[in-house]
Order: structure tokens, then sequence, then C-alpha cells
């Protein structure tokens, strides 16, 4: 619960957030921003942000996920070729060099703290943050990971290194992001346990691909009659597979299945 709640939070304001965060138990750490670091620059991805949030046990590791005005940017920059993440396999080049730098210090510099050295580690992140946070559990091999509308982001060496980690990938119905890059194009696979959103938010534990490809195409059929797109007058998404992807949607259905 409060590593979702982290996932939403990661999209407010920093002044909006400490007063949520101060609510539901948890200490405000640090958040990290690399658009305002000198080293963004050069990067094919330079919208990295994350949230750290802690309480006397364990110390969460949110990633924000893709802003609407860049996403495709994500989709057009997905089937990049993989590159060697050390010791673990290849991964996508864009995700592996977000990750880097500065902002990549700032995170061990916060995590690394005394008061957190002994703490367990959480990590999660919806869509691009999702795989910028598998780059940072494949260095830091935390006590889980909760991802939510991921991409994939390696190969299957790669994704056989989380193993034996407390890994679970939340997907919902037909979201697009979840289904890229295509997997027949240079090994990219997915990692962790399946949780799969049906098109009524119902969750399932590793569903067969069958019941979900069925479930997938009676949901891209009805959506025009469901949520019908009106310029102007809504903000409905035209095509369910990019509606499925928003975080709004993700939210729903871990509030529908907690009861």
């Amino acid at each position: 619960g409060s590593a979702f709640s982290c996932d939403l939070l990661v999209y407010y304001d920093e002044a909006d957030t400490m007063p949520i965060l101060e609510r539901i138990g948890l200490t405000f750490e640090a958040f990290i921003d690399d658009r305002k670091e000198q080293d963004s620059k050069g990067k094919l991805i330079k919208d990295t942000q994350a949230l750290i949030a802690s309480n006397e046990e364990a110390i969460m590791l949110v990633f924000r996920g893709t802003e609407p005005d860049v996403i495709q940017d994500i989709l057009a920059d997905a089937n990049l070729p993989l590159v060697d993440f050390p010791g673990k396999g290849k991964v996508h080049a864009g995700f592996y060099h977000a990750l880097s730098g500065d902002c990549w210090q700032h995170i061990l510099d916060v995590l690394q703290r005394r008061e957190n050295r002994h703490k367990a580690l959480w990590i999660s992140g919806h869509s691009l943050g999702a795989a910028l946070a598998m780059i940072a559990a494949a260095h830091l091999e935390p006590a889980g990971v909760y991802n939510f509308g991921s991409p994939r982001v390696g190969d299957s060496v790669f994704c056989s290194s989380f193993g034996g980690i407390n890994f679970h990938r939340f997907a919902n119905c037909s979201d697009l992001v979840t289904q890229i890059p295509l997997k027949d194009l240079f090994d990219y696979q997915h990692a962790g346990t399946l949780q799969y959103f049906d098109a009524k938010a119902q969750l399932y534990t590793e569903p067969t691909q069958g019941f979900m490809e069925r479930d997938q195409f009676k949901a891209r059929w009805l959506y025009p009659f469901q949520a019908i797109p009106i310029p102007f007058l809504n903000s409905n998404l035209p095509f369910r597979n990019l509606a499925d992807h928003g975080v709004v949607n993700y939210a729903y259905g871990i509030w529908k299945n907690l009861g």
C-alpha cells in the first residue's frame, strides 16, 4: 500500500508530497530530478525523477513515470539495441544510461546515509519509472520490487538475475507500454511475477497467454462504446491500449482489489 502511494505521490510537487507522506507514516528523504543535473544533457532519456521516503524499518525508492508529452519519444526509442549490464546480461541503452552520473550518485548518497544503510530497500515505478526501477534493482539488490506498466528492459540473462528477489510486475489489460520493446527484437524479456488486471480490473496472478489475449481483444472492441473520445469535450484517449497505461487506472485496480 505504501509503495503504490509513493508511486502516485512522485507525480506531485515536492511541497504537496511532504504532508501526505507524514499522514501515511513516512518521512521525506529526497526528490531527485535529473533534469537539474549538469550531466543529463547527453542522455537519450533526460527526465529521470525519483522520490525517496522511509520509516523506521524500510526505505522506498520510487521512480516517476513518463510525462504525457514525452511518451511518444519513449515509444520511438523503444526498440534500441541492448548494451552490456556488467555481469548481468544486456539492457536497453536508454534506460541504462538514464540512471547514471550525478542523478545516480544523488540516489546512492541518500541510501547510504548512516540512518538508512540497514533499512530494507523497496523499489517501485510506473511506466519509464518501472524500467528505471529495474535498472536500480539490478545495481542494489533490494528486498523487493513492485512495478506498474513496465516496458521490457533487458534480455533473458538480465531478467533471470531477479530470480531471488520479491518482484511483482503489474500489467493493466491492454497497456501498450507493457508490450514493448517487442520481445522478438534483441531478446527483450519481462521479469518478475506477473500480476494482471483484466478488463474489469480484477487481479490475476500469472494468467495464461490465451486468457490475456481473449480479455484484451474484448476490451479493445468494447472501449469505443464505453469511453467515446469527443474532441474539446472530454479527455478520453482514442484507444484502450493507451488509456490502460494511465497511473490512475493502475491506482483503481489496486484500490478495487484491496477491497
